[in-house]
């Protein structure tokens, strides 16, 4: 089982016909994140997510490096090859417990 997580902007909504709708979210951040999920196979870790994600967790105060590392992939139906940042679920444990509770 793997994770992709993806940051970035998707249009939400009913997509389809009045007969066959459904609620779904459409665009480039939702098509890598797909495309993320299939790379852990390739890769061997269970979690991956891209730039602005990891950027994100910076903003956090957090420092992903501890938990992350990076990675080059490719992805099907990308031209050029993606820069993700990937983990262990045992990682993504440490990462979550890593942060303050408030």
């Amino acid at each position: 089982m793997g994770a992709g997580i993806n940051t970035g902007p998707a249009a939400i909504g009913n997509a389809g016909s009045e007969y066959s709708a459904d609620y779904t979210a459409l665009g480039d951040t939702v098509n890598a994140a797909f495309r993320f999920e299939s790379a852990t196979r390739d890769i061997g870790f269970d979690l991956v997510i891209g730039r602005e994600t990891i950027e994100y967790l910076r903003q956090c105060g957090e420092h992903p490096e501890r938990f992350f590392e990076e990675k080059t992939v490719r992805l099907k139906g990308y031209e050029f090859p993606a820069h993700v940042w990937a983990a262990t679920f045992a990682n993504l444990r440490n990462l979550l417990t890593s942060f303050p509770l408030r």
